[in-house]
C-alpha cells in the first residue's frame, strides 16, 4: 500500500492475510493435506475455496518483463495442481458425472496436461462411458504424438490397460469413516480370532486371517498389516533421486514400460540396467523409481547387493530377502534361516502386490534370482557392471546397456549442475570438457562439482586441468570412493582373475579406437581363442564395450586407467615385447593383405614375427579389401605410435604395405600424411632400399593429388637410391610411376619412354604381371600419340597375361585402356562392353575412385550410341561416388550432366 508519510510517500508491504497469492497457497496447503490423510469432503471445499480467489490470469494488471513473468508462470502452474489436487477431492466424493464438462473444459485450455486428462478419463469411466474414456485416450495419444513426437506417460498408459481389464479397483474408494470401520472390525475379528480354537494349526489360522483381511473389490489391500492386526506403513525405502539428473530420455522410455508390464504379464517385470563404473546406473534407476511410485502404492524395497564392493564383498541373497521381510512386517521369529525357505517366504509375503524392487549393484543374476517375487503386479529394476544375460533367459528380463552420454545430454546434465548461463558463455570449452570427460555421467558430475566449488573461475580453467591425459584421473577424483573415477573403476578391475587383468592392462598400450580379438591375442601373447574369452569376460563387467560385432573399444578414462595400471604393474620390458607383438602381428597382417591388392608390386624382406604374434593372412582380393576396411583407422593409429615407441622398422613399413589400400578406397589425404612419416622414419633406421620405397610411394600419393612437381621430386629421389642399390625391380615401380605423372600432365611421349624403359626391366627380372601392366601403359600411350592399331595389339596381350597370371585387377585396368582405345576408334558398341567389363571388375574389387571412372567413361559411350538416358543414369552413379570420395573430377562429371540436361 503507498502512504503518506511527511515529507513525502511510503510504500508499505501488506499484511501477508491480505495478500490473496498468500491465502490461495495457504488454503491449497489444508486442502491437500485433507485430501491426504482421506477427508475428501473438506479438501474439496478448502480447494475450491482457494481457485475463488483467482480472478484471471495472474499479474495480468502489472507491466511485463522478466521477473513478472517468472512469477505469474509459477502462480499459473500452482492454480493448475491445485485445479488437479480439488477434481481428485471432488472424485473421491463421487461427483464424477458433474467434473466431466469441466475437465473437457481444462484439457482444451491445457492439452499437454496429462493429468487433467488421466482425470477426464477416470470420471468418464466412473460415470459407465467407457467407450468416451478409452476415446480420451486415444485423443490425447495422438495430441502428444503430433506435438511432441512422444506416448503418453506410464500413469496415462496403465489407466487405460486398467480400463480395459475392467480393474475393480477403478471405483469408488472407500470414505475415511469407512476405512477406519474396517480396521476396527479386523482388528476386533482378529483378537477373537487369537483366543478360538487353540488346536487350529497356524498355516489355517494365517489362511482365515488373510481371508478376513482381504478387502471388498474396490478398496486396496493393506500391503504392511502386521500379524496382530495393527496396520503399518508401506516400505518407503528409496533413497534419494540424484540431483541435477539430466538426459536418458531414451531409456526413461523403455523403463516407462514397466508397470504395465508388471500388471499384464504372468510373473513380475523385470529390467537390468547394466552399464560400465561411473555410467550413472544407479542415478538413472532411482529418478526413474521415485517418478514411479505411485504405480506401485503398496511400496518401495531398495537394496545395496555390494555386488562390486572392494572390500566387504558381495551380499547374501539371503541377507538382503531378511531386510525386505522386515520391511513387510514380517516378525522376526517368522523368517526361516534356510535360504530357499526366506525366497519362498518373500514370494508368498509380496504376491498380490503393487511393489517396485530396486536392486542396486548386483554381482550376477544367481545373486538376483531368489530376490524376484513371484507373481504379477510387481516390478524389479536392476543394476549392474555385469551383463546378467542369465536374468533375460531365465526370467524374461528386459536388458538395458548403458553407455556413456550422448554429447547434447552430456550438456545438459552439466547445464543442470552449473547453470544453463554458465554452461551457455563458454560453449566451446563445454564442448571439450565433455570430450575429455569421455561423457561418462560421473566424470561430468565432480568436474562440476569442482566448478562449482570455484564459482569465479572459468570453465577454460577446467578444462586446462583434464588436458593432461596422465594426471586427468586425479583430477577427477572429488575426495571419496564414490566419486573418484579411478577408484570407482578399480572396483570393478579387482573383480576379474589374473590373466583377464593382464589383459585388460595390455590394452591401455594399444593406440587404436578399436580392437578385435586377433591383435589382443598378439598384445598378451595369447592363442584367439583365449583373448576372444578374456575379451567376453571384460565387456561382461562393461570395463570394454563390444560396439561392432568382434571389435571392442573403451572410452578414454578408461584407457587412461588401464595405462596408469600396466606402467605400475607391468615391467617395461613386459610392456615392450607386448607392444612389438603387436607391431609385428599388424605388418605381417597388412603385408599379407596387400600382396593381394597389388602382386606385382616389390617389397622389402621383412623378419619372421616375432614369438607369439601370428598374423592373419587373407584368402583372395575381396578378403583382403574387407580386412583392411576393418583395420584401417587401426593400422593409422599404430603406424603413427610405432616411431616414438622405438620401432622405427614398423613406422616406415606398415604404411607402404597400407599404401594400395589407401589408394584404392580413395583415403588419399591418409595416403599423403602417413609416406611423409614412413620417409622420416625410414631414413632415421639408416635404410636405404626402405627410404627409396617410401620416397617413390609419396610421389604416387602427391601424383593422385595433382601435385606433379612434388612427385617429379620425390620419384627422382627414390630412382637415385635405386639405381645405387641395383634394384631393376624397384626401379620399375618408379619408372611406372614417372610415366603415369607425365600421362597425367598430358606428355605421352615422355610418358612412352618410361613405360618402354619399365617393359625391358619386367622382363630382364621375369615378372609376368609386371610385363602386363607395362605394356597395358605402352597401349595407353599409343592411343593418344593416334596408334590405335599398335594400341590394340598391345593391349590384348597385357590382357592375357593379366588372365593367365590371375591379375583380375590388372586386367580391369586393361578394359579400361580397350574401351578408350574402341571409342578413339569410333567403334562405340565395343566400347560399352569394355567399360562395363572395367566397371563390374572395379566395382568387385572395392575400387571406388576406379569404378567411378569407368562409369564417367562408360557414359560417353553409350550417349555416342545414342542411349542418352543410359549415359545420364551412368554419370549419375560416376558421381555420387566421386563427391563421396571429395575428388575434383566430380566437377567435370557435374558439368557433363548440366549441359547433356533436357
Amino acid at each position: 500500500m503507498l502512504v503518506t508519510r511527511p515529507p513525502g510517500y511510503q510504500m508499505v508491504l501488506a499484511d501477508e492475510d491480505d495478500m490473496d497469492a498468500a491465502a490461495f497457497a495457504r488454503l491449497g496447503d489444508s486442502g491437500r493435506a485433507a485430501l491426504a490423510t482421506g477427508d475428501a469432503e473438506r479438501a474439496a471445499g478448502l480447494l475450491a475455496e482457494a481457485l475463488a480467489l483467482w480472478r484471471g490470469p495472474a499479474l495480468v494488471d502489472v507491466p511485463t518483463g522478466p521477473m513478472v513473468e517468472a512469477e505469474a508462470a509459477r502462480l499459473a502452474e500452482q492454480r493448475l495442481d491445485v485445479l488437479q489436487a480439488r477434481v481428485e477431492a471432488d472424485l473421491a466424493c463421487g461427483r464424477h458425472a458433474a467434473l466431466v464438462p469441466e475437465l473437457r473444459q481444462s484439457v482444451r485450455e491445457h492439452p499437454l496436461r496429462e493429468g487433467l486428462w488421466g482425470q477426464l478419463m477416470l470420471a468418464l469411466y466412473r460415470s459407465g462411458r467407457q467407450a468416451e474414456a478409452l476415446d480420451a485416450y486415444r485423443e490425447v495419444h495422438r495430441l502428444l504424438a503430433d506435438e511432441l513426437s512422444i506416448e503418453p506417460s506410464a500413469p496415462l498408459c496403465d489407466l487405460q490397460l486398467r480400463m480395459l481389464r475392467g480393474d475393480p479397483r477403478l471405483g469408488l474408494p472407500a470414505t475415511s469413516t469407512e476405512t477406519e470401520a474396517e480396521a476396527e472390525a479386523e482388528a476386533e475379528g482378529q483378537d477373537q480370532g487369537e483366543h478360538e480354537g487353540e488346536a487350529e494349526s497356524e498355516g489355517d489360522a494365517r489362511a482365515r486371517s488373510k481371508s478376513r483381511r482381504r478387502p471388498r473389490p474396490e478398496a486396496r489391500p493393506s500391503v504392511g498389516a502386521s500379524r496382530a492386526g495393527q496396520p503399518s506403513a508401506a516400505p518407503r525405502q528409496l533413497p534419494a533421486a540424484v540431483a541435477g539428473f539430466a538426459g536418458r530420455r531414451a531409456e526413461l522410455r523403455l523403463l516407462d514400460k514397466l508397470p504395465a508390464d508388471a500388471s499384464a504379464g504372468p510373473g513380475p517385470a523385470v529390467c537390468v540396467i547394466a552399464g560400465t563404473a561411473g555410467a550413472g546406473k544407479t542415478s538413472l534407476a532411482l529418478h526413474w523409481a521415485h517418478r514411479a511410485a505411485p504405480h506401485f502404492p503398496d511400496g518401495q524395497l531398495y537394496v545395496n547387493l555390494h555386488g562390486f564392493a572392494p572390500t566387504t564383498g558381495p551380499m547374501s541373497p539371503g541377507e538382503a530377502i531378511r531386510g525386505f521381510l522386515e520391511a513387510l512386517s514380517v516378525p522376526p521369529d517368522r523368517i526361516p534361516d534356510a535360504p530357499e525357505a526366506r525366497a519362498a517366504l518373500l514370494r508368498t509375503e509380496t504376491a498380490g502386490r503393487r511393489l517396485l524392487f530396486v536392486l542396486d549393484n548386483a554381482a550376477d543374476a544367481a545373486q538376483v534370482r531368489p530376490l524376484l517375487p513371484g507373481s504379477a503386479g510387481c516390478a524389479v529394476v536392476v543394476t549392474s557392471r555385469g551383463q546378467l544375460t542369465g536374468l533375460a533367459v531365465t526370467d524374461g528380463a528386459v536388458l538395458l546397456s548403458l553407455d556413456v552420454l550422448p554429447r547434447e545430454e552430456a550438456r545438459e546434465l552439466l547445464a543442470a549442475r552449473l547453470g544453463a548461463d554458465r554452461v551457455a558463455a563458454e560453449p566451446e570449452p563445454v564442448t571439450e570438457l565433455i570430450d575429455l570427460c569421455a561423457r561418462l555421467p560421473l566424470a561430468l558430475a565432480v568436474t562440476a562439482a569442482r566448478a562449482v566449488g570455484r564459482p569465479g573461475f572459468a570453465l577454460s580453467a577446467v578444462v586446462a586441468e583434464l588436458r593432461d591425459v596422465r594426471g586427468r584421473l586425479e583430477a577427477l577424483d572429488a575426495g571419496e570412493g564414490v566419486s573418484s573415477v579411478r577408484t570407482v573403476f578399480s572396483w570393478s578391475y579387482r573383480r576379474l582373475d589374473t590373466a583377464t587383468a593382464r589383459m585388460f592392462r595390455l590394452l591401455g598400450l594399444h593406440p587404436g579406437r578399436d580392437v578385435a580379438a586377433p591383435a589382443v591375442a598378439a598384445l598378451a601373447g595369447l592363442s584367439v581363442r583365449e583373448a576372444a574369452a578374456a575379451l567376453t569376460a571384460l565387456a561382461r563387467v562393461h570395463l570394454i564395450a563390444e560396439h561392432r560385432p568382434g571389435r571392442y573399444s573403451f572410452h578414454d578414462l578408461l584407457r587412461a586407467y588401464a595405462t596408469d595400471l600396466t606402467a605400475a604393474e607391468d615391467t617395461e620390458a613386459a610392456r615392450t615385447a607386448a607392444l612389438h607383438r603387436l607391431l609385428d602381428h599388424c605388418l605381417h597382417s597388412a603385408r599379407a593383405a596387400r600382396r593381394h591388392l597389388a602382386p606385382a608390386r616389390g617389397e622389402v624382406p621383412l623378419p619372421p614375427p616375432v614369438t607369439g604374434s601370428v598374423p592373419h593372412d587373407p584368402e583372395g582380393y575381396e578378403e583382403a579389401m574387407a580386412w583392411f576396411e576393418a583395420e584401417h583407422a587401426v593400422l593409422l593409429a599404430v603406424a603413427d605410435a610405432a616411431g616414438p615407441a622405438g620401432f622405427d622398422g614398423h613406422a616406415w613399413q606398415l604404411p607402404l604395405a597400407m599404401a594400395d589400400f589407401l589408394h584404392l578406397s580413395g583415403r588419399w589425404h591418409d595416403w599423403v600424411s602417413t609416406q611423409r612419416t614412413a620417409i622420416v622414419a625410414a631414413r632415421q633406421q639408416g635404410d636405404r632400399a626402405g627410404t627409396a620405397l617410401c620416397h617413390c610411394e609419396s610421389g604416387r600419393a602427391a601424383i593422385r593429388m595433382r601435385r606433379y612437381e612434388e612427385a617429379h621430386r620425390e620419384l627422382l629421389r627414390a630412382l637415385e637410391l635405386q639405381r645405387g642399390l641395383g634394384d631393376l625391380t624397384a626401379q620399375a615401380d618408379t619408372l611406372r610411376t614417372l610415366a603415369w605423372s607425365y600421362e597425367q600432365q598430358g606428355d605421352y611421349r615422355a610418358a612412352l619412354q618410361r613405360v618402354e624403359q619399365v617393359l625391358e626391366l619386367q622382363r630382364a627380372v621375369g615378372n609376368l604381371a609386371g610385363q602386363a601392366g607395362a605394356l597395358n601403359n605402352i597401349g595407353w600411350c599409343h592411343t593418344h600419340l593416334g596408334d590405335h592399331e599398335e594400341a590394340l595389339a598391345r593391349c590384348r596381350e597385357a590382357l592375357r597375361l593379366h588372365l593367365d597370371g590371375g591379375s583380375p585387377l590388372g586386367a580391369a585396368y586393361t578394359w579400361e585402356t580397350l574401351g578408350f582405345i574402341h571409342h578413339s576408334m569410333g567403334q562405340y558398341a565395343e566400347a560399352v562392353d569394355s567399360y562395363r567389363q572395367c566397371r563390374d571388375g572395379f566395382r568387385r574389387f572395392g575400387n571406388r575412385y576406379g569404378e567411378a571412372d569407368a562409369l564417367h567413361h562408360l557414359g560417353g559411350s553409350l550417349r555416342m550410341t545414342g542411349d542418352q538416358e543410359a549415359a545420364r543414369d551412368a554419370w549419375h552413379a560416376a558421381l555420387a561416388i566421386l563427391d563421396e570420395l571429395e575428388h575434383p573430377d566430380a566437377d567435370v562429371v557435374r558439368e557433363l550432366l548440366l549441359t547433356t540436361a533436357g
